[in-house]
């Protein structure tokens, strides 16, 4: 593969679909993102994300809206009990939400209108077409006169199918693309659930929200911990006051709790308490996933995002690894690298953040052994690394 696809499906529409509908449309191929979702607008239920150079690159190449899309992390502080400000670490991330990203990325993708984006950008010359299907449902893939055929049902239970000459599973970590090409994949429940939510600044007595302002903030407790940082609503206001504060707090489930989160015992977290304003919390499974490989049928379906690696929430790196991953295949598109060049890159960096992921999840919920078997794999994997000759901290040459 050495030439942009005329025809591409993309199965998924959150970010990572996203990322690479707007990346070719931009070069000139024609698009169809199949989502199952029935809802034309998908609700982003206030999550919070951070991001770093390949998003930063896909947003200057090819966002013409012209709006702020995040609010930068000047440092991430580490805290530990009751030690505030026990260490700091010179990691600058671009903060923002789920919604903003989303409907800044339907602008460009296909002209959606939205209270972020009142008025989408027009197509631009040498865009290709770009359409955002929901209420579609893939239920099969079948390689056909050179193409692949990508069966679906409608949410009215209308049958169909559309051929392309690119299929990309980016429809996340149950994705259905991943069981239709039989990919062999580590999957593993990690035994605890993170609880996330948003507080807006102005509900904060003002040393807390100062605390949160330009911050990234992981807080070690007893047995868990709290990752927090300041992001703009959906809507796109970056003025202090307006903002909110994401938090993501990793637990065990308790199936006796009557309340949503208690703060941990002996802490005194900017957070704690604070997180109880938090009037619809959120709770969903610590899952992670491992392919072996991203590619299929020779070439013609691709995993990416989630669907390929999808990793404990400490880092916050799922976005990033996304527009990655499209970044990378478009340096396949353009002959810089190979297909098979291409995976082994994002299987290395995959399997990287997917070991790191498991052991900060380890030390932070105080599962010692589990901390040292997974330290033990990361130190093994990178000496492997390090022998073969290959470089480990990026994909495809990025940082």
């Amino acid at each position: 593969m050495n030439s942009l696809p005329k025809s591409v499906v993309i199965v998924g529409g959150s970010l990572s679909g996203l990322f690479h509908g707007l990346y070719l449309k931009r070069n000139g191929s024609n698009v169809v993102i199949l989502e199952q979702d029935p809802n034309n607008f998908r609700s982003s239920h206030q999550a919070g994300i951070a991001y770093g150079y390949a998003v930063e690159e896909i947003l200057h190449r090819y966002d013409a809206t012209g709006l702020q899309p995040c609010t930068p992390s000047v440092a991430t502080r580490i805290a530990y009990h009751r030690r505030q400000h026990f260490m700091q670490l010179g990691i600058i991330r671009h903060l923002t939400s789920w919604g903003l990203l989303y409907r800044i990325l339907r602008a460009n993708f296909d002209g959606m209108m939205s209270d972020a984006v009142p008025n989408p950008p027009l197509p631009m010359p040498g865009d290709g077409e770009g359409a955002y299907l929901v209420g579609r449902r893939v239920t099969s893939l079948e390689p056909e006169h050179g193409m692949v055929k990508v069966g679906f049902i409608t949410s009215d239970g209308e049958e169909g199918f559309l051929y392309a000459d690119l299929v990309i599973g980016a429809d996340g970590v149950h994705s259905t693309i991943r069981n239709l090409v039989h990919a062999q994949v580590t999957k593993e429940y990690s035994g605890y659930v993170a609880w996330r939510g948003t507080i807006c600044e102005c509900e904060l007595v003002p040393a807390t929200a100062l605390y949160f302002a330009d911050r990234t903030s992981l807080n070690f407790l007893s047995d868990t911990y709290v990752v927090s940082y300041i992001i703009p609503p959906d809507s796109g206001s970056f003025t202090p006051g307006t903002r909110l504060v994401n938090w993501v707090w990793p637990s065990k489930p308790d199936p006796l709790a009557t309340a949503p989160c208690n703060p941990p015992r002996r802490s005194r977290s900017p957070l704690c308490g604070s997180h109880l304003l938090t009037r619809h919390p959120f709770i969903t499974k610590v899952n992670d996933a491992l392919c072996d490989r991203a590619v299929f049928f020779n070439g013609k379906v691709i995993l990416v995002g989630d669907a390929f690696a999808t990793f404990r929430p400490h880092f916050a790196v799922a976005t990033e690894q996304a527009a990655r991953h499209c970044l990378g295949l478009g340096r396949v598109w353009g002959g810089e690298m190979t297909l098979q060049e291409w995976e082994e890159e994002a299987k290395t960096w995959g399997k990287t953040q997917w070991l790191r992921g498991r052991i900060l999840g380890a030390f932070g919920t105080g599962r010692w052994w589990e901390f040292v078997k997974g330290l033990w794999k990361y130190v093994a994997f990178v000496v492997g690394l390090k022998v073969r000759g290959i470089n480990f901290q990026g994909l495809g040459g990025q940082h």
